[in-house]
């Protein structure tokens, strides 16, 4: 998977991700802006679905914090 930066300021690139489609994801983006750069994100609503597909029990806390 491909990183950039350090933590805690570091982006992972997902090429692909469970639960949801990005046809999908990519109509419900959410886009904000730093400057005249348009920077388009996942939805809240389709990363708790990504997250909750994953599993892991590790990432049900993640999924309580951002209900």
């Amino acid at each position: 998977m491909p990183r950039m930066g350090v933590p805690p300021l570091r982006i992972e690139v997902l090429k692909r991700i469970s639960g949801v489609s990005f046809e999908d994801c990519w109509l419900r983006r959410v886009t904000t802006s730093d400057g005249d750069l348009q920077i388009p994100m996942i939805s809240k609503e389709d990363l708790i679905l990504n997250t909750l597909a994953t599993g892991r029990k590790c990432d049900l806390i993640d999924v309580e914090e951002l209900s």
